[in-house]
């Protein structure tokens, strides 16, 4: 694996931080205390992305948001992958049909990206924030390796056996189940701390330990027993791509109270039916069962 590029890894860190925060602007100082930059390369860093239009400067306060450019290159990246548009549209009509948040999610590399979201915020959902990156690392999106490519996802895990049975139950019924803990609630906030406050080792050791601690608990839920009450936390299920591999994710999240396995499954099988349109929309193709 090349070795990465300092200059071409802080540029990046800058356009996902204002893209995590489409709405606010913030200072060279500010933006250099965020992303643990120097006030230097900070300032020669913003200097290239703003004379190319990927950062704008507000001329009086002195802030930085994201720049027209970037807007040409979202253009350019939906005509290239039009299923996140067929997502995000699907996303809200099933946000209002189900009265529940919904996200559209992807994964980048070893992290997993939020593209869109609809519906209104819960108490109870995970903070989500559109351009917000969660690690790829067990339990976190079986979703997206459970038709190919787990290898690696299941070398980080503690129990790598039980998972690779949460995953043939994914494949099986085709959406993930994770049902409400602790860790996970607390994770929802230090990720949302973690998106909107100063980016320290201390808050970044806590988001990574709260992930491996879900690793330690029954999380994914398996076996759905009909009349038997659970605490949901998510519902995901994929859309597929042209290769049949799983392009994007479709999540409903801001359950209120216990629901029951069957209730669970109706949601479930909603879900992974409104993914399968997007895929067929898409012109994706589904897996062959086997």
């Amino acid at each position: 694996m090349p070795r990465p590029a300092l200059a071409a890894s802080r540029a990046v860190a800058v356009l996902n931080f204002l893209a995590a925060h489409p709405t606010e602007g913030f200072t060279l100082s500010e933006v250099a205390s965020r992303l643990g930059i120097n006030l230097a390369s900070a300032h020669a860093l913003l200097g290239v992305l703003t004379d190319a239009g990927y950062v704008a400067r507000h001329p009086r306060l002195r802030t930085f948001t994201l720049g027209p450019s970037v807007v040409a290159l979202g253009t350019a990246a939906l005509e290239c992958h039009p299923v996140v548009d067929l997502a995000r549209d699907a996303a809200r009509e099933l946000a209002a049909e189900a009265s529940l948040e919904v996200a559209v999610t992807a994964a980048a590399g070893s992290h997993i990206v939020f593209l869109a979201r609809a519906g209104d915020p819960s108490a109870r959902g995970v903070p989500i924030h559109v351009g917000q990156r969660v690690p790829l690392v067990p339990p976190l999106g079986s979703v997206f390796v459970a038709w190919g490519g787990a290898d690696a996802w299941l070398a980080q895990a503690d129990d790598p056996d039980a998972l690779r049975d949460v995953l043939e139950t994914v494949r099986g019924r085709g959406y993930s189940v994770a049902i409400e803990a602790d860790a996970r609630k607390a994770l929802g906030h230090a990720l949302d701390d973690l998106a909107a406050g100063p980016a320290n080792e201390q808050l970044r050791a806590s988001v990574e330990g709260l992930v491996t601690e879900l690793g330690r608990r029954e999380y994914q839920v398996r076996e759905l027993a009909p009349a038997r009450p659970y605490q949901v936390s998510m519902i995901a299920a994929p859309v597929f791509g042209p290769a049949a591999e799983v392009a994007l994710a479709l999540t409903l999240v801001g359950f209120e109270g216990e629901l029951l396995g069957r209730e669970i499954a109706a949601f479930g099988e909603r879900l992974r039916d409104v993914g399968l349109v997007v895929t067929q929309r898409s012109r994706g193709r589904v897996p062959a069962r086997g």
